[in-house]
């Protein structure tokens, strides 16, 4: 089969390693946008820089959604870049591609822009695109995901004993293990300069379109240090358990969790106030910023949070093992606390519907309105729980619909271009091939 990657920076070596025990009974290609990030293994098409003047004569060939990319872009959103045409050049590059090609699977992330109009010119093309990426739970597998969905391609099928379900579900409601995500080795001072040094070499020869100006990447670098300062000002380091506490777990922005899978919920302020505006009497809102916060706090937020008594702002290092039981309800995007809420029957609302919605206690808002009966719920003690065989078959079914592997990338975790790890996603990418 032919198989295309897409570069995605230092995630790149990662697929390559896969790419390579892959490329003996298939035909590998990639399609990279960062010239820096080469891949040893298969046939790559370089998307060339695209010239001033070619960005101003550019046409747009194919007809495609392109505000949702724009919507979800962080070059626009954060970075400060005005300009569009950049997308009708990319589109016009890779759909060219794609129908010359014509692949039997892509398979890359759902994060930068080109990984974004690849997803809409595959559903154009009608060729199968696939996210792989962990599933947070279980820990060490991931799940390949649809196009630029949090819906899970296929499975392993695979299930797990009821006293290993169990000793999970233990180790995940008292925090003994974290998500693969959140184990990255620490950065040495050199390895940090190096990658600082590989992305401004790419900026400074043409790469300006996924990576920001170094200036204005600066100046919000800037503006995040103030922000968190200001924060600590007025957080609070606990939860008053005296009163019904519902809690709203910030994402980091720009993260794909939010700015693409909670594309309509990106602002993060506004959906602050439309919590707040449903909140019963007595009830309070917390917002608890995200340990590792980028640009996602502004001062909009924060004079909204100051200005309101309900409102109250948690200090960066208050971790969720603080505070976990005095919280009544939690609300999130496509946050992880909802599978470790479901298993800890832990009250939980999203706002953006997925597969963790199929446990009755993880209920789904189809519109803020909808709040205002959920937070009744809370005061009368009625809101949904499951048992213990429920909570076993809802991990299960996390567990079939992923596979084994840890999915990172080698700069930030240096083991998951293990040999062992290796065969375990080649595997798990033979399997959804097979029963393709």
């Amino acid at each position: 089969m032919k198989l295309l990657f897409i570069e995605n920076r230092y995630k790149t070596f990662l697929l390559d390693a896969v790419a390579k025990e892959l490329s003996q009974t298939h035909d590998i290609y990639w399609l990279v946008q960062n010239h820096s990030f080469k891949p040893s293994y298969g046939d790559s098409y370089i998307l060339p820089y695209p010239s001033a003047k070619q960005l101003k004569r550019v046409h747009i060939n194919y007809d495609i959604d392109y505000d949702q990319i724009i919507q979800s872009d962080r070059q626009i959103n954060f970075f400060e870049k005005t300009d569009t045409s950049y997308l009708y050049y990319y589109a016009n590059q890779i759909g060219e591609q794609l129908l010359k090609l014509k692949p039997d699977f892509v398979f890359g992330e759902a994060t930068a822009f080109h990984e974004l109009l690849t997803i809409e010119l595959c559903k154009k093309f009608d060729i199968q695109y696939l996210n792989p990426t962990t599933c947070r739970y279980p820990t060490g597998r991931f799940s390949f995901y649809n196009y630029a969905s949090l819906d899970p391609y296929k499975g392993s099928d695979e299930s797990l004993e009821r006293a290993t379900a169990l000793e999970l579900i233990k180790s995940i409601t008292t925090r003994t293990i974290k998500p693969d995500y959140m184990k990255n080795a620490a950065i040495s001072k050199e390895g940090s300069f190096k990658d600082k040094l590989k992305i401004m070499k790419s900026y400074y020869v043409g790469e300006r379109f996924n990576t920001p100006s170094p200036i204005v990447k600066l100046k919000l670098e800037r503006f995040r240090n103030d922000s968190i300062k200001r924060w600590y000002t007025f957080a609070k380091p606990s939860i008053d358990a005296s009163k019904t506490a519902i809690l709203f777990p910030m994402h980091m922005q720009p993260e794909s969790n939010i700015d693409v899978w909670g594309r309509d919920y990106r602002d993060q302020f506004d959906t602050v106030k439309q919590i707040h505006s449903n909140l019963l009497n007595g009830q309070i809102l917390y917002v608890k910023p995200n340990p590792k916060s980028k640009y996602e706090l502004s001062t909009e937020l924060m004079d909204f949070i100051e200005a309101h008594e309900n409102v109250t702002a948690l200090r960066h290092d208050v971790s969720m093992v603080e505070i976990f039981e005095d919280i009544d309800l939690v609300t999130t995007i496509t946050g992880t606390i909802a599978i470790e809420c479901i298993l800890a029957n832990k009250p939980v609302v999203t706002f953006v519907r997925t597969i963790n919605n199929k446990a009755a206690n993880c209920l789904y808002i189809e519109s803020f309105d909808d709040l205002k009966a959920v937070f009744k719920l809370i005061e009368t003690k009625s809101f949904p729980s499951i048992c213990e065989d429920e909570k076993i078959e809802f991990l299960n079914m996390l567990n079939r619909l992923s596979f084994a592997g840890v999915i990172s990338d080698p700069y930030h975790n240096p083991n998951c271009v293990s040999q062992e790890n290796i065969n375990s996603i080649k595997n798990a990418f033979e399997s959804v091939i097979s029963i393709a």
